[in-house]
């Protein structure tokens, strides 16, 4: 990992709590190692290429023309498919 810098940041509460609750289940080793691979899922791979404008206003628009025909998804859906999604790399990290 290179060299490393302490930062002090103040949370909400429940995303302290939510935090601590990650590092209790076992996903992360510690609060520090939770922040990192959230900033780093974040920033994304520092080689990816940046979407171009009209490839990022095609998929602004397909996802509009899906609205429109009611193809909808539901929100706790959304949410539960993107916390596994996370509790999938938090083990391929731990691997």
């Amino acid at each position: 990992m290179g060299t490393t810098e302490r930062l002090v940041v103040e949370l909400p509460s429940d995303l302290v709590a939510g935090l601590r609750a990650l590092v209790r289940s076992g996903a992360f080793g510690s609060e520090s190692e939770a922040v990192e691979m959230l900033l780093r899922t974040w920033y994304g791979d520092d080689n990816a290429e940046e979407p171009d404008t009209e490839t990022l206003r095609a998929f602004v628009a397909e996802g509009i023309a899906d609205a429109e025909a009611g193809r909808l998804s539901d929100a706790e859906e959304v949410y539960t498919r993107v916390l596994a999604r996370i509790d999938e790399i938090a083990a391929q990290k731990t691997k």
